[in-house]
């Protein structure tokens, strides 16, 4: 969760929903930490996912790094057999496409009509 980009010096109160879905107001770090730490633990039980507020767990210098897995790498891949079913991805290095359609032509392809 973004919470407004770049920390200040002065932690500002803020609203926001919590693991469960209800509102709390987070007035200081150590709420902020609580709920986190509330989401985290709920997520364990599975339920929900767990929360990470990144413009508090995020510096300059780990800006590019997942703040809840250490060697993330895009998530869930798919499997062998969905490779195989749906095929892999492929990259397309020819010109698309731009031939319009059966009886459309440049004089009538416009959505915004006549006028």
């Amino acid at each position: 969760m973004d919470v407004g980009g770049v920390k200040t010096a002065a932690f500002s109160a803020f609203e926001t929903r919590n693991g469960r879905n209800e509102k709390v107001t987070i007035d200081s770090l150590h709420k902020l930490r609580q709920v986190e730490r509330e989401s985290e633990q709920a997520f364990r039980n599975g339920e929900g996912q767990p929360l990470v507020f990144r413009a508090w767990a995020n510096d300059r210098s780990n800006k590019d790094a997942s703040a809840l897995h250490k060697n993330f790498h895009g998530g869930e891949q798919p499997t062998a057999e969905a490779k195989r079913r749906f095929g892999s991805p492929q990259k397309f290095t020819s010109e698309p496409d731009t031939k319009f359609g059966p009886g459309v032509n440049e004089s009538n392809a416009s959505a915004l009509g006549d006028s």
